[in-house]
């Protein structure tokens, strides 16, 4: 436990100096995690016999990370694109039986790319967020709200549950994960939202509605890589984070709430 404690404490302090920083800061520290992220996903998948093209994937995720680092949606999704296209390319290269990699390599690039890459990009764009919708640099707020709302959620259930957890949500996934849990998760999440929604002056019927996404989306993350570390038989993603496990465990439920918060904020627009 103290292990665990000594290594959020860290982690959190981290996270507030690169999101203070932003720039190619956050961009840079954004694309190593990315990478280590990629690394283990791999890593996962040779459990159960599938290779992913780890070069060209990589490859095709810095492309995705530091396009984001330009804070333009129209780059990010430009080099989205261009990235999917050219991991299209190893098609010339491998066999027909070799076709199942190269699905997982695709949707290890979308799924990486699409998430860490949004994160970096919600700190700098304010085609999502005007300057006058909060009462501090809108990047700053956008960042914070999806790191708080994602921690409050996870955190949350897991204190609900353990305290009131009777129904399990889908033991076939994770065998500790309740109704009660997610319940408790939504509220904390929510809270939170609004709590941030009222400090930072934005707002509250948005902040209401983008606590909700995240109060749906942060379960979710959570129980997709609980359903790929069980298929692929193992525990944790890693162990790079010392009570932890590894970055995948980690920003699981973040890689789904950072994409859709900047869906709805574009959408709000």
């Amino acid at each position: 436990m103290k292990v665990r404690v000594i290594t959020a404490v860290i982690g959190i302090i981290a996270v507030l100096a690169l999101v203070w920083l932003g720039g190619w800061f956050l961009t840079g520290a954004v694309a190593i995690v990315s990478l280590i992220a990629l690394w283990e996903y791999g890593r996962m998948l040779d459990h159960i016999s599938i290779h992913i093209y780890k070069k060209p994937a990589a490859l095709a995720l810095l492309v995705m990370i530091f396009a984001s680092g330009f804070y333009s949606i129209k780059t990010f999704i430009a080099a989205f694109l261009l990235a999917f296209c050219l991991l299209l390319f190893l098609i010339l290269a491998i066999k027909k039986e070799e076709m199942t990699n190269l699905i997982y390599t695709a949707f290890g690039v979308v799924y990486f790319g699409g998430g860490f890459g949004t994160l970096s990009l919600l700190r700098g764009s304010h085609e999502l967020l005007p300057l006058a919708a909060v009462n501090v640099d809108p990047g700053i707020f956008l960042i914070l709200f999806s790191l708080v709302t994602t921690w409050a959620s996870d955190s949350f259930a897991y204190l609900a549950g353990r305290s009131f957890g009777k129904h399990k949500i889908a033991p076939h996934i994770s065998p500790n994960k309740t109704v009660e849990g997610l319940i408790g998760g939504a509220i904390g999440c929510v809270v939170l939202g609004m709590v941030l929604s009222v400090v930072f002056k934005y707002n509250l019927v948005h902040g209401f509605f983008l606590s909700l996404i995240a109060a749906v989306m942060a379960p979710v993350g959570d129980l997709f890589e609980s359903y790929v570390k069980r298929a692929c038989d193992i525990k944790d993603s890693g162990n790079i984070l010392p009570g932890h496990g590894g970055m995948m465990d980690r920003f699981d439920s973040l890689l789904f709430v950072a994409p859709s918060l900047a869906a709805v904020l574009a959408l709000l627009r």
